[in-house]
């Protein structure tokens, strides 16, 4: 339910002068309103899962990554997802927590690519974004250890492993 339809239902029965029952529909419409608004984010514990397994595997980070084509991304939690590259998967991890990597009505990609001008299928790790999320850092990644994130944040939100590529 959005929350101009609540605030639009609210004004309607204020205007009938219906006070005992807006008595009645204000906790109702308030109960509705935050759950209308809350956002299922990603716990600490995924976070610092994930950075475990990054210094665990010891991955070299990298500055910047090339890819072919249109970018694509495999989510595996607000702060992480995976990305393939040329030279094999990789592994990118944004400056805070991107919702925006979970919403279904991006159709494409969003990059912001500041100073790439001229290299259209490069991202750098600090200046670019994905859907307006700025990249933090990239490491590279072996398939093995592709497989490994995303059962570990599939494992973490309590899903089942899936083919979540987007």
């Amino acid at each position: 339910m959005r929350k101009d339809t609540l605030v639009q239902g609210i004004t309607l029965l204020q205007r009938r002068g219906q006070g005992a029952t807006m008595n009645k529909a204000v906790p109702i419409i308030a109960i509705l309103l935050l759950s209308a608004c809350s956002v299922p984010s990603t716990q600490p514990q995924e976070i610092d899962a994930t950075h475990d397994f990054i210094a665990t595997a010891e991955l070299a980070e990298v500055s910047s990554i090339r890819y072919q084509g249109q970018l694509s991304f495999t989510y595996i939690n607000d702060r992480f997802v995976t990305v393939p590259a040329r030279g094999g998967p990789h592994l990118v991890e944004f400056s805070r927590d991107c919702r925006s990597l979970t919403d279904t009505t991006l159709r494409q990609i969003d990059l912001d690519r500041r100073g790439s001008s001229l290299n259209l299928n490069l991202l750098r790790a600090g200046t670019d974004t994905i859907y307006g999320c700025r990249i933090k850092k990239f490491y590279e990644i072996t398939e093995a250890q592709k497989e490994e994130l995303h059962a570990l944040g599939d494992s973490l939100r309590g899903e089942e492993p899936a083919a979540n590529e987007k």
